[in-house]
Formats: structure tokens, sequence, C-alpha cells
């Protein structure tokens, strides 16, 4: 009976668990992707800086998210700044892009330029912003 009640907890656990709908880059911005939960792959970039706040309930750090090293934002990447799976930890305000730590949710380490696959929530106002609240971050091949 122990066994069954763990098998049981352990299988409403996975089901619980968000499952987010793939979508390619170019279409992440799209009005109807709004609240939506999504994942898509793309590269990372600073943008020559970043900026971390907190006015979502939650630390984050703006980096963007390009279809091709160095090229121009497709959409916000909105990553929470700490030291576990998926978040970026603290950095002094005068950084080298070599000194950032960008947490993938593997235990490892991504870089600025690296292809990943981010996974969150959308926010999109058409024509004005785009940004996705980032839970998850993988190396993308």
């Amino acid at each position: 009976m122990k066994y069954l009640s763990i098998i049981a907890i352990a299988l409403l656990t996975i089901s619980c668990a968000k499952q987010a709908t793939p979508v390619d880059l170019a279409n992440a911005c799209a009005a109807d992707n709004e609240k939506k939960y999504l994942s898509t792959v793309g590269y990372l970039n600073d943008g020559g800086s970043i900026y971390c706040s907190n006015t979502g309930g939650r630390m984050d750090c703006s980096l963007d998210l390009v279809a091709s090293p160095g090229g121009p934002r497709v959409l916000g990447a909105e990553i929470e700044e700490g030291n576990g799976s998926s978040e970026i930890e603290k950095f002094e305000g005068s950084y080298k892009k070599d000194d950032l730590k960008i947490h993938d949710a593997n235990g490892g380490f991504v870089k600025i330029g690296d292809k990943v696959r981010v996974t969150g929530e959308m926010s999109v106002v058409p024509g004005s912003t785009c940004f996705m609240e980032i839970d998850k971050i993988e190396k993308a091949q």
C-alpha cells in the first residue's frame, strides 16, 4: 500500500507539471501568444548591457533572445536572478560576458551567444513589447 501511495503521488506530480507549446522563434511574439506557456529556440544576447529589476515579484535580468548570433532582438528573455537551475547569478554592474554565470536546467552553464531552448510564459503587447518570463533554460543543438 505504501508503494501505491508513492506511485500515485509521483504520477500526480508529473501530470501537474506545465506543458509548454513549442513555437518557432519568429512566431513567438504573435498577439495570440499573450499569457501562453511556450518553448522556443534562439541565442542569448546581452545587447551591450543587462538590466535587473524586481517588478513582477521576482528579481529578473533582461537579456535578448535572437535568431542568430549577433542578430537583432526577437524577444526579451527575463531570467530570474539566483543560484539555482535556469537562473543567472548576481553580477557586478560592470561585467564581462565571460563572467556571467547562467545556469541551465541540468546543472550546467550557458553563455552569451549559446544556442538555447527557453521555456516560460509570454507577455505580448503588439507593436510595443514582447518578452518571456523564463522558467527553464536548456542547451540546444
